[in-house]
């Protein structure tokens, strides 16, 4: 092929580099494996002088089995030779993930039968309904013998009269103001803000936070997991979120994931560190430009479930989900009322370590993530001494601050005990990449004598 202009030829060698790139890719069920090779390699230098830089090859991380998580699978452990293991009903629908496929002649002949089985098994409709044929709905003794998964002080924010009024005031306000949505405001020069539909994105974004909410009390049908073994996996996925090095949005999506998936569906302590692995999967998938491998997965888990059962996981907790994944996360909420600030960078990065701490809370579950991400940012205000919550801030968050008290309440009593409440968050935000944030954080708990 002749190609006489330079920056056509520029143009088409980049697109052979990707082509080769892609053709390195080996799809496994919908799932992008990276190979690395000597082409990819090739293709990615070439493309990177160019200026188009491909995402990176993914490397398998190390087995993050920490402590935390190998006291659930010890507890859970059953000697061998021991009575108590039993082969799993072939009625028993609860999630345990031992289902296995049907090869292409049993596949034909039990097509019938395994549709029936599906769809009782995939009965999902009804938010409190029990899927366990092991457990019985009225046992009166679920709720008494683990009172850890009773979560009486769930939160929510308070919406009365007078926050209304003052809402819609600023509103008006704000509409009318020079600067905010014209040719003066910096956001106007750049397309992909779209700042003349923000006001509507947002209307539509917080109808569907409260539409996609879990079940605070979820934990209550529950048998076999309770409120600390979820902070326990959360702390983990944490380690394992960060050592990936995804993006933010893919971990508040990966919890609310879990929950959603535990509000609707009774987990075996078998496969409990299964249904957060495949959370961040499929979490990874909708967020990230490049995601980990499903073999990536495996080795995240220590190889404690096949690339079939994680598969199959997947797909179970797609349907489970009725393929609502699209959540709004905190992250978009920050950056919105950051607007306020004129994104100051200090006080959102301090506001994200806050926003982190939430997802460890179980009075946090099923609280807005819009609520959330506004009273991070008060906090984080507060603590760096930029003034008091102004009406701009309002504004852009949606919250006033007597709405956001409680929420500030609870992230601060989270605060006094880091290494307990939140070791990976605190780990993570010591780092000089994040400012040494949660360092700045416990210093001033110190100071302010908040700390017990």
């Amino acid at each position: 092929m002749e190609v006489q202009d330079e920056n056509a030829l520029h143009a088409y060698q980049a697109y052979q580099a990707n082509k080769r790139l892609r053709s390195s890719n080996r799809v496994v069920l919908g799932t992008v494996t990276n190979q690395p090779s000597r082409m990819a390699a090739k293709a990615a230098s070439e493309t990177a002088v160019r200026g188009r830089q491909p995402a990176p090859v993914h490397r398998p991380v190390r087995p993050l089995q920490t402590q935390s998580m190998n006291v659930i699978n010890e507890k859970n452990r059953v000697p061998e030779g021991s009575d108590t293991e039993t082969e799993p009903s072939e009625n028993d629908d609860s999630y345990d993930g031992t289902q296995e496929e049907l090869g292409p002649e049993e596949e034909e002949e039990e097509e019938e039968e395994e549709e029936d089985y599906d769809d009782e098994q995939l009965d999902h409709h009804h938010p409190h309904h029990n899927l366990d044929n092991d457990m019985e709905d009225d046992d009166p003794s679920l709720a008494s013998s683990v009172p850890d998964n009773q979560n009486p002080y769930a939160l929510y924010p308070i919406c009365d009269a007078e926050s209304k009024h003052t809402l819609e005031q600023l509103a008006h306000t704000f509409a009318n103001m020079p600067g905010v949505y014209d040719e003066q405001d910096e956001d106007s020069y750049d397309v992909a803000m779209v700042a003349e539909y923000a006001d509507d994105i947002f209307e539509y974004i917080r109808k569907v936070e409260a539409q996609m909410a879990p079940d605070p009390h979820y934990m209550a049908r529950q048998n076999e997991i309770h409120w600390p073994m979820r902070a326990i996996l959360v702390d983990w996925l944490v380690q394992v979120h960060h050592r990936f090095g995804l993006l933010p949005e893919t971990l508040y999506l990966t919890i609310n994931y879990i929950d959603r998936f535990l509000s609707v569906k009774v987990v075996s302590l078998t496969k409990f560190q299964l249904v957060g692995a495949v959370a961040l999967f499929l979490a990874a998938k909708y967020e990230e430009i490049n995601c980990p491998s499903v073999k990536d997965i495996a080795y995240m888990v220590d190889h404690g479930y096949t690339d079939e059962e994680i598969l199959r996981a997947e797909w179970y907790m797609i349907d489970l989900l009725q393929f609502d994944l699209g959540w709004p996360g905190p992250m978009s909420f920050l950056r919105r009322t950051s607007k306020a600030d004129d994104y100051d960078l200090e006080t959102r990065t301090l506001a994200k370590y806050l926003l982190e701490t939430t997802i460890m809370d179980r009075r946090f579950v099923g609280a807005p993530p819009s609520w959330l991400a506004a009273a991070s940012h008060c906090l984080s205000r507060r603590m760096l001494q930029r003034g008091e919550w102004t009406d701009a801030h309002i504004y852009f968050s949606g919250y006033t601050y007597r709405q956001l008290e409680p929420a500030i309440d609870v992230i601060l009593h989270g605060l006094q005990d880091p290494l307990t409440h939140h070791k990976a968050i605190y780990e993570k935000y010591a780092d000089r990449k994040f400012k040494r944030a949660s360092v700045y954080v416990k210093n001033w708990m110190d100071r302010a004598g908040l700390r017990g």
